[in-house]
């Protein structure tokens, strides 16, 4: 679902969230990209730079968490699509 709504992701080993890279999509940087995505679609994130030690570092990264129910992620994953295909 990510991926085809245009994220670069990085695959987890045994997490339950995965980074993605948002440069592709946006000249905004995370923590910015997050606010928008909260407006529109109404999907939260956490911005990549909280979990550098150099913030920099994840200046084009936000961190999604999947460990939610089928229904939410279902939901999620309808409006990504419609966020991606309306841009």
């Amino acid at each position: 679902m990510l991926e085809k709504a245009g994220f670069r992701c990085f695959a987890p080993s045994g997490a339950y969230y995965v980074m993605a890279d948002i440069s592709g999509l946006t000249g905004l940087d995370a923590t910015a990209f997050a606010l928008e995505l909260v407006r529109d679609p109404g999907i939260a994130v956490v911005p990549g730079p909280s979990f550098f030690s150099k913030p920099a570092d994840g200046r084009t990264l936000v961190r999604f968490c999947f460990c939610k129910r089928d229904e939410t992620l279902d939901e999620a994953a309808r409006r990504l699509e419609r966020w991606a295909t309306s841009r």
